[in-house]
């Protein structure tokens, strides 16, 4: 798997990435709320952090994967949301959680491409379109493995029979928001991002990935055992479910949780 060389200065538009603004056992202040999400709920966790009860909540977002090692290392965070299962089972396993998980969104994962690009006149449908109309030395943008986006996206690849001809483009990003910006500024011809990603960079969507070749996309929201938490840790999950809350995921393109049953 090859790698793109970091550029540019994604992180510095008010977003803090938090394997730098939170290393292991730094300090943060005890009274104040903080949320540590996934990358992919940038937009969706900073607006209703600043209009949350009490706020504005203090935000730190990155990759699933890494956000939750910093948990199980004693980060002091107070809610966690996550872009998948796995990493809610570890941190339950490990004993973090205060309460299980619950589903707050859901999303899907498309293909985009820089706005500019070639393939805009002819937009390829689907996995096997994409292969044939790509030039040589182009690269696929992928998350790296261990993150929810890359994992979805190798099993789609692997589960649709794509795997070994993609690969041969693929080049690695830590999260999914780098795939976004390493297409939107056309260092990659194409990468796979969530829907909700793709709306707000300046970049083409060609194609969604069939979601009966992956696990469900889901995103799960849990407070923190009071070892990870500060003085506010009382607060609930609640909002997240509120009706506030549901207009502010909707309006960036995020599904519902399924009714029970479903």
């Amino acid at each position: 798997m090859k790698r793109i060389a970091p550029s540019g200065n994604w992180w510095s538009c008010g977003l803090l990435l938090a394997t730098a603004a939170f290393a292991c056992g730094a300090e943060h202040d005890r009274s104040q709320t903080l949320v540590f999400a996934a990358a992919s709920l940038t937009d969706v966790v900073s607006k209703l952090a600043e209009d949350a009860p009490g706020g504005p909540w203090s935000c730190s977002f990155g990759p699933t994967s890494g956000l939750a090692r910093q948990i199980q290392d004693g980060a002091p965070a107070d809610f966690f949301l996550s872009a998948n299962r796995h990493w809610m089972e570890t941190l339950d396993q490990a004993g973090c959680l205060q309460e299980p998980p619950r589903v707050v969104a859901r999303n899907r994962l498309v293909c985009i491409a820089p706005a500019q690009s070639p393939l805009a006149s002819n937009l390829p449908e689907d996995l096997s379109q994409l292969l044939q109309r790509l030039a040589p030395g182009d690269r696929i943008a992928l998350a790296d493995e261990g993150v929810p986006a890359g994992e979805y996206s190798r099993e789609s690849f692997r589960n649709s029979g794509h795997w070994s001809a993609i690969r041969e483009y693929a080049v690695g990003l830590d999260d999914v928001r780098s795939v976004l910006r390493a297409v939107a500024q056309g260092e990659a011809a194409a990468g796979f991002v969530y829907f909700t990603d793709a709306r707000v960079a300046d970049v083409i969507t060609l194609f969604a990935l069939d979601p009966k070749t992956h696990r469900p996309i889901e995103y799960l929201v849990a407070r923190l055992r009071p070892e990870n938490t500060g003085e506010v840790s009382g607060r609930d999950t609640d909002y997240w479910f509120s009706p506030k809350a549901r207009q502010v995921f909707q309006a960036a393109g995020f599904a519902p949780p399924l009714a029970e049953g479903q």
